[in-house]
């Protein structure tokens, strides 16, 4: 189990985390009011003095209309008004000067604070996008495109993705000299139903591209994905429902170096909280029934798989070094998280 060397330096670490924390939910509490919304001047006089304050690297809020008109799927792929049972694509305003995410966290100094780089247009947009119900579960939006670049980037010879939404990385990949060939798996089949139909025809031809109409956890086994040179896991909507969808695939045990998965360190992000959470008790000398009981319901199982990861773990942490290391580690949280 996890020792602590208590010494003056390490119950400073402690506190500084604490604070970190707090800051980052006050910070959050702050900025709400204002997002998706249109900005008055003053609101946006007010945002950007909250970011300045809490020491956020950001002068500006307004994006160039190009940056998502001259992106190449925006700009090159067509999505008609169209309905199923299930799915649907129709048009979408951004409207101008409404504050939206444009990319998902990013960590600001070496404690638990974080942000979302955020901007509005200064013209109303309209934008095609996938919709189950009323929910839009997938567009050419600038956070898409920039939460995605590593995983563009990445692509090489025989790609997979699970999910396939409007098929944005799909086609980014096929535009890659390096790319040979992609396949898809996808639960729904409205959304194959028209992808083939109406947006296939419009991406690259000249290479193979094959979709398997079927569930992501029958497919995320070892034997299939060493088929393939690398694959990006997509097929969540945001943190919210990605945490329970990334635990079940954690625990297949399945630990490849070319699998990657869409936002995973904004989804590790609460098992980071809860981890910290934790040895602070641990330190505290407060019992781990305490920590558990404190969260709530849909936390509590991570709670539990913390506990049982670090009475396992032989180590004596007595620097901050050693700490940070621990909290931020990913392949920890990964393990704590396929327990």
């Amino acid at each position: 189990m996890i020792i602590f060397d208590k010494n003056p330096a390490l119950t400073q670490c402690f506190q500084d985390l604490s604070i970190s924390m707090v800051s980052m939910q006050d910070f959050l509490s702050k900025l709400l009011p204002y997002m998706e919304k249109p900005l008055t001047e003053k609101d946006e006089k007010e945002v950007l003095l909250l970011l300045s304050r809490y020491g956020v690297p950001q002068k500006s809020l307004k994006l160039p209309s190009k940056l998502l008109k001259n992106h190449p799927y925006f700009r090159n792929i067509e999505l008609k008004e169209l309905k199923t049972a299930t799915v649907s694509y129709k048009e979408t305003v951004i409207p101008k000067r409404r504050l939206m995410n444009t990319d998902f966290m990013k960590p600001l100094g070496k404690y638990l604070f974080h942000y979302h780089p955020l901007g509005y247009f200064e013209e109303d947009i309209l934008m095609p996008a996938l919709h189950e119900g009323d929910t839009v579960w997938m567009a050419p939006a600038v956070s898409e495109f920039t939460s995605m670049e590593e995983g563009i980037r990445k692509g090489h010879g025989k790609c997979l993705t699970f999910g396939l939404g409007i098929g944005l990385i799909v086609y980014m990949w096929l535009r890659k000299e390096e790319v040979t060939e992609v396949t898809i798996v996808e639960f729904n089949e409205d959304v194959i139903q028209l992808f083939q139909k109406h947006i296939l025809p419009q991406f690259p031809e000249g290479k193979s591209v094959t979709i398997i109409h079927g569930d992501a956890f029958d497919y995320f086994t070892e034997d299939f994905l060493s088929q393939f040179d690398y694959v990006y896991v997509d097929f969540w909507e945001s943190t919210e429902d990605g945490l329970p969808y990334y635990t079940k695939l954690m625990q297949t045990g399945v630990d490849l170096p070319q699998v990657d998965f869409w936002i995973e360190d904004a989804i590790l992000m609460d098992v980071k909280y809860l981890t910290f959470l934790y040895l602070q008790q641990m330190y505290e000398g407060k019992t781990a029934s305490d920590f558990i009981f404190q969260q709530d319901f849909s936390l509590a199982k991570y709670a539990r798989k913390i506990h049982f990861f670090f009475q396992q773990l032989e180590m004596t942490i007595g620097s901050e070094e050693e700490l940070l290391s621990l909290i931020h580690s990913r392949n920890v949280l990964r393990s704590i998280l396929s327990i």
